[in-house]
C-alpha cells in the first residue's frame, strides 16, 4: 500500500455517498463551478471578514449569535412547534425528528429552558424558532420571561414569517427583552407571494421601532441576484440592522420543485464528507457565487447594515467542535493520542501519517522525535507544578476534567500502547514516552505523528509522501470515545 492508494478509500467513499444522494432526484452540476477558495479573494476585494475556516464573511455587523453558532458553546435554539402558516418548497422542517407529531403537538420551551437551568447549563445566546413561534405567542412571552429571569445577560432572538406581528406584540417581545428578531423572506419569482412580501416587508419596517437588533435571514437561490440587491438596498434604508445571505440548501425531498426551477447540486457538497446533524441539506450550485456577489455589492454601495454570507459549511462547523472539544478537557484521552492535535481552524483533528514500506523507515525517526518531545513535555509539566505549587494550587479547570470511568479505560488503553511500543524501540529508548507522540499499526504499516513534525520529516525523508489525517471523536457502542479517521490527502 501507498499514499494514493490510502486515501482512494476516502474517495471511494464520496462516490458512493454521490450515488445514494442520486437517488433522491437531484443532480449534481457536471463541474465545480464555484471553488471555497474563492471566498477569500472576495473578500479581500471587498474589505469583510473571511472567518470560520472561510465558511463565514461579514461585512460591517454580525450579529453574536452567529459568532456563537460556529462552536455551538453557550447557546441554544429552542422550538415551540413545527406548525407554519408558509409552505415553502425548500423547508427541512420535514427532516426534523417526528416531524409530523410536532405538527399538531407543541413543546413547553420555558420548562424546557429551566429544566436546563436546573441542570446547571449556562447560556450566553437563546433562539427560539418553529414553524412559525408566533402561533404561539404566550409560549414565546413565557420563554422571554424565564430566559430574564435565569440568564439576564444572554442574547435572545426569535425567527419569524412576520404573519402575526403588530404593535402590540412588537411592543410585548421589547418588553419581555428580546434583543432580536430574524425575519425569514422568501423569493421565488411567484406573483401570489407579492401580497406575502409586502406584509413581510411591512412587519419589518415596524420591528425597527420596537426591537433593537431587527435581521433578515432567508437563502439565496442562484437566480435571486437582481432582486436581492435591490432587497439590499430597502432594508438598508429601514435601518435593518443585518441580513444573513444563506447558501440555498436541497433538503433531500421535493426535489420535483427543485428541478422545475432548474436547480442542480453543488459539486464538492461538503469539503470534508461527514454524517452531519444539521438538517438544511446540500448546497444548491449557484448559491454561493450570488452571495459572494451581493456581499461585494453591498461593500461598493457603502451600504451600513451588516451583511453576512452563512455557508453550509458554517452550518457544520459546531457539530465538529462539540464532537472534538473533549479531546481538550480529557487530558488522559488526548495523552493517548498525543500524535493529534485539535485545530483551531476547522476543529478537526489531525495528525501526520506514513503508509507502506515508508512507514517503516520513518518509524524510527518518530519515535526518537517522541522522545525529545516527551521530555520537554516533562519539564514543561514539572515547572507547571512548581508554579501550582507557588501557588498553593488554586488553579481551578475552566471545564469539566472528564477524570472518570472512561480515564480510567484510556489509561488502561495507553499502558497496552506502551508494552506494543516498546517492541519498536532500542534499549536506551523510552517507549512510555514516545508513545504519547506517536502510533503505529503493524498490521497495515501505518505510523502518525504529530502536524507540527512535518518541516523535519520532509527534510529527512524528502521522497516520501505524507499524508494530512482528518478525525473525529465518536462514543461506540459501549459509550466510549474513540477517534475515526473522515478523511486524508497527501501533503503537497
Amino acid at each position: 500500500m501507498d499514499a494514493k492508494e490510502y486515501i482512494a478509500a476516502f474517495d471511494e467513499v464520496k462516490a458512493d455517498f454521490e450515488k445514494s444522494v442520486a437517488e433522491f432526484g437531484l443532480p449534481f452540476e457536471a463541474k465545480e463551478t464555484q471553488l471555497r477558495e474563492t471566498r477569500v479573494c472576495v473578500a479581500e476585494q471587498c474589505g469583510c471578514h473571511c472567518e470560520n475556516g472561510n465558511a463565514s464573511l461579514w461585512l460591517n455587523w454580525i450579529s453574536p449569535a452567529c459568532v456563537a453558532c460556529r462552536t455551538g458553546e453557550r447557546t441554544a435554539t429552542f422550538f415551540t412547534s413545527l406548525k407554519c402558516s408558509r409552505h415553502c418548497y425548500f423547508c427541512f422542517n420535514p427532516n426534523q425528528e417526528d416531524y409530523e407529531y410536532w405538527l399538531s403537538h407543541k413543546r413547553d420551551i420555558a420548562g424546557e429552558l429551566r429544566e436546563a437551568h436546573a441542570a446547571g447549563a449556562g447560556f450566553d445566546c437563546l433562539a427560539i424558532t418553529g414553524g412559525e413561534p408566533l402561533l404561539f405567542k404566550s409560549d414565546v412571552y413565557a420563554f422571554l420571561d424565564a430566559a430574564r429571569e435565569l440568564y439576564p445577560q444572554a442574547h435572545v432572538r426569535l425567527y419569524t414569517c412576520g404573519d402575526f406581528l403588530d404593535d402590540a406584540c412588537l411592543a410585548e417581545l421589547r418588553d419581555r427583552g428580546l434583543d432580536e428578531i430574524r425575519f425569514s423572506v422568501k423569493l421565488d419569482g411567484d406573483e401570489a407571494l407579492a401580497p406575502e412580501h409586502a406584509r413581510t416587508l411591512d412587519a419589518i419596517e415596524r420591528a425597527v421601532a420596537f426591537i433593537p437588533d431587527v435581521m433578515v435571514e432567508m437563502p439565496v437561490g442562484p437566480h435571486d441576484g437582481l432582486a436581492m440587491k435591490e432587497l439590499l438596498v430597502r432594508l438598508d434604508a429601514m435601518d435593518v440592522r443585518g441580513v444573513n445571505l444563506l447558501e440555498f440548501g436541497f433538503p433531500l425531498c421535493n426535489a420535483e420543485a427543485f428541478a422545475e426551477r432548474g436547480l442542480e447540486l453543488r459539486q464538492n457538497p461538503y469539503p470534508i464528507l461527514y454524517n452531519y446533524w444539521y438538517a438544511g441539506g446540500l448546497p444548491i450550485a449557484g448559491s454561493e457565487a450570488e452571495c459572494l456577489e451581493l456581499m461585494q455589492f453591498a461593500a461598493e454601495r457603502g451600504l451600513k447594515l451588516g451583511v453576512h454570507y452563512c455557508s453550509l459549511d458554517n452550518k457544520n462547523t459546531g457539530q465538529i467542535y462539540q464532537q472534538n472539544k473533549g479531546f481538550l478537557l480529557d487530558k488522559a484521552f488526548a495523552a493517548a493520542h498525543g500524535w493529534l492535535h485539535f485545530d483551531e481552524e476547522d476543529y478537526f483533528l489531525k495528525c501526520v501519517k506514513v503508509v507502506g514500506d515508508d512507514a517503516s523507515s520513518v518509524l524510527g525517526w518518530a519515535l526518537g522525535e517522541g522522545l525529545v518531545a516527551a521530555e520537554r513535555d516533562a519539564m514543561s509539566e514539572q515547572v507547571a507544578a512548581g508554579e501550582r505549587s507557588v501557588a498553593n494550587e488554586q488553579s481551578v479547570a475552566a471545564g469539566p476534567d472528564m477524570k472518570s470511568e472512561r480515564a480510567v479505560a484510556v489509561e488502561k488503553t495507553v499502558t497496552s500502547e506502551r508494552s506494543v511500543a516498546a517492541e519498536h524501540t532500542t534499549a536506551n529508548e523510552a517507549p512510555s514516552a514516545a508513545v504519547r507522540f506517536v502510533d503505529y499499526d503493524e498490521s497495515t504499516q501505518v505510523v502518525a505523528f504529530p502536524c507540527a513534525w512535518l518541516p523535519d520529516a520532509r527534510k529527512a525523508f524528502p521522497a516520501v509522501d505524507f499524508i494530512e489525517s482528518l478525525n473525529v471523536v465518536e462514543l461506540d457502542d459501549s459509550g466510549m470515545p474513540v477517534v475515526r479517521e473522515v478523511d486524508a490527502r497527501i501533503v503537497l
